[in-house]
């Protein structure tokens, strides 16, 4: 059994201890360290690699942000923030944490944010061990799908051809499709409508009349209340669902978590 390393960083001792006393219901949990402050987390991090951080947001020094600012993309293991105050939440999440915890909680709530980034942890070490192996698979079901899997662009005399997996998202623009990909975008003649048809829907959400997600790309996404949903992307870019959209969503989602 792989043990996920943890670190809790709380400036309260009783906060501290409620959490160490869940995690040590998991035998998958090893807890590393428990941490008073923000500078302490940031050290505690460089010494200990943990796979997963439960983070307070507000502490003296060093706050919850400032501590995933200073550590980096690179260090940064899985973020549960843990916080008394709710207008912190969507910065939580422009910073790609994995859940967000508001205190007071219930068991129940913990163990579900729990889950959850097991299944974020799951899916990045599965990605590591198989990746050859995924390519092969997802290039045999290519091969024999009905849906677009390559979609080609010819601009100014260059052709070039987007593998569908490789866009993020695709934005209406006019009469044109904005199809965002990491490191560039291109402009593509064609409905949402049009385009929608193609995908399979399996791998490509429409969250708005003006955007289709990859659902590959989806960081994390939270319910926003009002009929909407915030979706936070790979590539840092937060879409916000169209209110029609919610029942549609909400059932897409609900299919993915099976």
């Amino acid at each position: 059994m792989k043990q996920i390393r943890t670190i809790i960083a709380d400036d309260e001792p009783i906060a501290r201890a409620r959490v160490a006393r869940l995690l040590a219901q998991d035998p998958e949990i090893e807890l590393v360290a428990e941490c008073r402050n923000g500078t302490e987390a940031i050290d505690a991090v460089h010494k200990h690699k943990p796979d997963l951080m439960f983070l307070d947001i507000q502490m003296p020094q060093v706050n919850g942000f400032e501590v995933v600012q200073q550590l980096g993309k690179e260090r940064m293991p899985f973020v549960v923030f843990v916080t008394a105050h709710d207008q912190y939440a969507l910065k939580a999440f422009d910073v790609n944490a994995v859940d967000y915890l508001l205190k007071p909680y219930d068991d129940d709530r913990f163990q579900a944010s729990l889950s959850k980034a097991k299944k974020w942890m799951d899916m990045r070490f599965s990605t590591k061990l198989t990746g050859k192996l995924m390519d092969l698979v997802r290039e045999h079901m290519h091969a024999n799908s009905e849906y677009t899997e390559v979609i080609v662009i010819r601009e100014r005399g260059r052709e070039w051809r987007i593998g569908v997996d490789d866009i993020i998202f695709m934005r209406a623009e006019g009469n044109y499709l904005h199809l965002q990909l990491k490191d560039r975008h291109h402009l593509y003649r064609m409905t949402m409508n049009a385009v929608e048809t193609e995908l399979d829907p399996t791998r490509f959400l429409r969250v708005h009349r003006s955007y289709i997600l990859n659902v590959a790309h989806i960081r994390n996404h939270r319910y926003s209340g009002n009929n909407e949903y915030i979706f936070s992307m790979d590539t840092g870019e937060r879409i916000v669902s169209g209110r029609s959209y919610r029942e549609h969503i909400s059932k897409a989602l609900q299919e993915q978590e099976r």
